[in-house]
């Protein structure tokens, strides 16, 4: 552990409850367990699927009031292999019901907590089912072609109607897919690819910005001027001045 580190997790309070970053909209179960297998935090995406409204009602509860037997004892023995060899484990398959009641397939990551004076307290887990991985790569996957397209022919003239094409979708489809998986159009991707390269010229080179717009893509400066300082609040000139190394 680096000097920085330590002192920023000496610093830390104990009151922090980092695992509220884990919503459940991300599928993501977190939890921690102390040395006795009972539930001492969790995330509101484990509180529910364990059939609870609020995490005070789950806290102290261990995998023996949660699960049948064999699935708890499973999960308990291998917690506690854990605490006593001190040793992480990371994408662990696991199998556990699902909110309807189906066994699925889970993907655990488990690791040892020590306390201040270097002895192991509990276990912190988190927990996504292969499932639902797979419903959230999917529109990645489906628009990734598009995606490498796009970052190898930046500069050039892009067609999105091409793009569409090339994925085997209309326009407006491809169109909805992409923004519901990157919350911003084909056509705003493209500019932001450009404007982020636009802004490697201006720290680095000299090249007026005529040349740098079109190098990017941008075949009409005035567009490049205007797009340029919507995205990143200031005129080129202004920012290769505040930003130049």
């Amino acid at each position: 552990m680096s000097q920085l580190q330590k002192e920023f997790l000496e610093k830390l309070g104990s009151t922090n409850r980092i695992d509220l970053l884990l919503s459940k909209s991300m599928g993501v179960y977190f939890f921690v367990k102390d040395t006795e297998g009972r539930v001492v935090m969790a995330n509101q995406l484990t509180i529910e699927r364990c059939g609870f409204k609020t995490e005070a009602e789950l806290i102290g509860k261990t995998d023996y009031d949660l699960f049948t037997f064999d699935l708890a004892d499973k999960y308990h023995q291998d917690e506690q292999a854990i605490i006593r060899s001190g040793e992480a484990v990371y994408d662990m398959a696991e199998l556990a019901p699902n909110k309807d009641g189906i066994i699925d397939c889970y993907f655990s990551n488990k690791m040892p907590l020590y306390g201040k004076d270097g002895e192991i307290i509990g276990v912190a887990s988190t927990t996504s089912s292969h499932d639902y991985m797979k419903q959230v790569l999917a529109p990645y996957l489906k628009i990734s072609p598009a995606l490498e397209y796009i970052r190898d022919n930046y500069h050039s003239n892009i067609s999105i109607p091409e793009i569409s094409a090339m994925l085997g979708l209309t326009q407006r489809k491809f169109g909805e897919i992409f923004k519901q998986t990157l919350t911003v159009t084909p056509q705003t991707y493209v500019i932001k690819m450009r404007i982020h390269y636009a802004c490697v010229d201006l720290m680095n080179t000299n090249k007026a910005l005529a040349k740098i717009a079109a190098d990017v893509g941008f075949y009409d400066h005035s567009t490049f001027i205007r797009q340029f300082t919507k995205h990143m609040g200031m005129l080129p000139a202004k920012y290769r001045k505040s930003h130049r190394k």
